[in-house]
């Protein structure tokens, strides 16, 4: 009966990231200075993904075009003061000169001039969680158009 109910419902479980069996070997070309890297990395050793310093026989690479992080004003309070940012993540890629593939996310938050400290600590930890996200975003990307 549960089980009827929880597929009735829609609910699936999510299906095993293929990224290793379409690209089991990937080399990076990405600024040493992004801060997409490190996140890249670790998503793709994740998906069991071997990573590679130099082009091989076999050894897919992935080109980042463009990382691109903007912060922007998302409003201003009576006093002239700003209470709300939007960080803009954009990034264009591609794999092995296939067309160019490009994923936008954004987070917005709030500034509290009065704790500055604290804003720019929120800042740089969603500055980290947007890296992540971008990751796992292209990790899944790669995964499915493979598929395709």
């Amino acid at each position: 009966m549960i089980i009827l109910l929880i597929s009735a419902c829609g609910y699936h479980l999510r299906t095993n990231n293929t990224l290793a069996e379409n690209y089991p070997k990937i080399k990076i070309n990405i600024s040493a200075q992004s801060l997409l890297k490190r996140s890249l990395v670790n998503a793709m050793l994740s998906s069991g993904v071997e990573l590679l310093d130099k082009h091989e026989e076999g050894v897919t690479e992935l080109n980042i075009s463009k990382d691109s992080l903007r912060k922007v004003v998302q409003s201003i309070g009576a006093n002239n003061q700003v209470q709300e940012y939007r960080l803009e993540y954009d990034v264009e890629y591609n794999v092995a000169d296939t067309s160019t593939k490009s994923i936008h996310l954004e987070k917005d938050y709030s500034f509290d001039i009065q704790q500055i400290g604290g804003g720019q600590q929120e800042e740089i930890t969603l500055r980290k969680q947007l890296a992540q996200d971008m990751a796992w975003a292209i990790v899944r990307q790669l995964s499915l158009n493979k598929n395709k």
